[in-house]
């Protein structure tokens, strides 16, 4: 058998590992190699029923969600699985898969895109939202290989399931136990709330977590893997060699993920990128189909619950859904007598004991001693009724689950825009740009619709280092905006250019922070101290305009007036004009004194009037 990687063949770079590194690396290496014994030994798995698949995302119509809405009202037995993606910190939840068994010949699987879903706020999250809670409620079997609550503990940043009044079969546990003990029948073992192993992945709750030297016994009650389950019921393989992979890619061809550069290992292949995520989906569909069938395998008698019963057996205790009501009303009481035992062997006992019955309750024997054991069972007219009074029963809502505090509803939106923010398409395609600081978002935007460019309305301005970030919605977009917004997109010029410079205060903001360095640098220049010149005299601002127009910024009044200009070619400006250059201060005048475009302007200080 050759193989990549084997632990009989160690790569140098192994041994400049760390011990942790060293561990991963074996384990990661034994499920490759168990994987490979599984492929070549057994044919592959496919599923015995028809699939009908239908992906939930953004891109999904609302008649789509209703239809689905109408099917969950009539199924009443579900397959769940979730796929996480491991970033460097923690796992992230990307798909949902929910199988409806409509019978064993006929199911539909729905696969929930995480990172691609609507708005929490659109309509079509709200339907997304009511359909989960139509299937997580109603008395519905949800079966799993591993705890519910496991499953979704990556998604509760979403606020789309919350797990109502169900019956939850933890397949795993059933079958595990069965395995490893099998004198203790499935039915009779069950435990619906019983969360003993933490088991959010089939391939993460293995023999891999031991070292080489320990081995793992047949009955030392560990969990065991869906791909060893199936191997064993089945002699199918079961492809686990994608268990860890890019579940946030998208797997639907119809979001176009695959036009970007992720599985390719050189350059972009467009055939490799399709391939994987069909590779993906694929594995997606047999981790709930297997499952389904190995249910079936294990409860046999379970299959006939798709079927209209008119009478029901006497000795079951199960409630089965009718749709129309019979004519029976009284309630059945019989007495099953069994006085009369016959031996029988340790193999006819152990063929017994095969799950073979439908029952979802523990079944209490009797000592043999009591020959007599009373039954009550309902007839279909009452199980009629209680259908009926589920029916009526609304739909769970927000209101009926744990009402969270203002901060942990704020921090749960805060989890989700990062979120959308590192991996939505939206948020993927960005564009930075130098901006001159007069820019805000009303004129960024405006800007951007005149030249026809659509954004993701996701911009952000960096005052600190005078830079725009612009989210533009695809890749198409973004090359297109490339092209026309220049490295002067938002420069001082354009800015001139589309909206002018006769803002006056803007005009005064330019000014301050250009004089205050002439004034800075002078004042530094001539040691002078600069709180006694420019804190206490200066109480005005004098700026000339492009268009020779020039305006005072009154500090105390906060008001701008108009001046006239006046013309000078004294000596005097001369001689401020070589030593100041632009700003000179006179302290025993209390007066500023501007030398601007061969004009001397003389400003009184205190009241802000121009002297000369």
């Amino acid at each position: 058998m050759s193989l990549k990687r084997s632990l009989s063949n160690l790569p140098d770079f192994y041994f400049k590992l760390n011990t942790k590194q060293k561990r991963n690396y074996r384990k990661n290496t034994r499920k490759i190699e168990r994987n490979e014994e599984y492929k070549e030994q057994h044919p592959p798995f496919h599923a015995s029923s028809n699939i009908d698949v239908i992906h939930i995302h953004y891109q999904s119509t609302i008649t789509m969600i209703d239809e689905l809405i109408i099917k969950a009202k009539q199924t009443k037995r579900y397959v769940v699985d979730t796929e996480s993606e491991r970033n460097k910190h923690e796992k992230q939840g990307a798909l949902i898969q929910i199988q409806f068994i409509h019978s064993i010949h006929h199911s539909t699987i729905i696969l929930i895109e995480t990172n691609y879903l609507p708005n929490s706020q659109s309509i079509l999250f709200k339907k997304i939202k009511e359909l989960c809670a139509i299937i997580f409620s109603n008395n519905n079997e949800i079966i799993s290989w591993g705890p519910i609550n496991d499953e979704f503990k990556h998604f509760n940043h979403l606020d789309l399931i919350h797990i109502g009044k169900i019956v939850d079969t933890n397949l795993q546990f059933l079958f595990s136990d069965q395995y490893n003990n099998p004198n203790a029948h499935p039915e009779r073992e069950r435990r619906d709330d019983l969360q003993m192993y933490d088991t959010h992945d089939d391939n993460e709750i293995t023999d891999d977590d031991y070292d080489d030297k320990y081995q793992v016994q047949n009955n030392s009650s560990q969990p065991i893997s869906l791909q060893k389950a199936i191997a064993t019921t089945f002699s199918k393989f079961i492809d686990k060699s994608l268990t860890v992979n890019y579940w946030q890619c998208g797997l639907d061809l119809n979001l176009n993920t695959w036009k970007n550069k992720l599985f390719s290992r050189y350059e972009y292949n467009q055939q490799i990128e399709q391939q994987q995520r069909t590779a993906m989906k694929q594995y997606a569909i047999n981790d709930c189909t297997a499952v389904a069938e190995l249910f079936f395998h294990m409860y046999p008698l379970k299959a006939n619950d798709f079927q209209i019963q008119s009478t029901p057996s006497l000795a079951s205790t199960q409630t089965t859904t009718i749709l129309t009501p019979p004519a029976t009303t009284s309630t059945n009481i019989s007495f099953n007598l069994d006085d009369d035992l016959s031996n029988i062997s340790e193999d006819d006992l152990i063929e017994l004991l095969k799950p073979k019955f439908n029952q979802k309750e523990e079944i209490f024997h009797q000592p043999h001693h009591q020959s007599n054991e009373l039954i009550i069972t309902t007839t279909a007219r009452e199980i009629y009724e209680y259908n009926q009074q589920l029916e009526q029963q609304p739909l769970p809502t927000s209101s009926s689950t744990t009402r969270l505090s203002k901060s942990e509803k704020q921090r749960q939106k805060n989890m989700k825009l990062k979120w959308k923010q590192k991996y939505h398409p939206n948020f993927q395609h960005k564009i930075k740009r130098p901006i001159y600081y007069k820019y805000d978002y009303r004129k960024i935007r405006a800007q951007l619709c005149d030249d026809n460019i659509y954004t993701s309305h996701q911009i952000a301005i960096n005052r600190k280092y005078s830079e725009v970030v612009i989210g533009l919605k695809s890749q198409q977009e973004l090359e297109r905006a490339t092209k026309i917004m220049k490295i002067n997109y938002f420069s001082k010029n354009q800015y001139i250019e589309r909206w002018g410079s006769n803002d006056k205060w803007h005009l005064c903001i330019e000014l301050i922070e250009h004089l205050s360095k002439k004034i800075i640098s002078y004042i530094h220049a001539k040691s002078i101290p600069s709180s006694r010149l420019f804190m206490k005299f200066l109480t005005g601002l004098v700026y000339r305009s492009s268009t020779s127009t020039s305006y005072l910024l009154d500090w105390k009044n906060k008001t701008i007036a108009e001046l006239t200009i006046l013309n000078s070619n004294s000596s005097t400006t001369n001689v401020i004009y070589s030593q100041i250059q632009i700003v000179l201060f006179k302290q025993h005048i209390n007066s500023l004194l501007i030398y601007d475009n061969n004009t001397l302007l003389i400003i009184d200080s205190r009241t802000g009037d121009l002297i000369n």
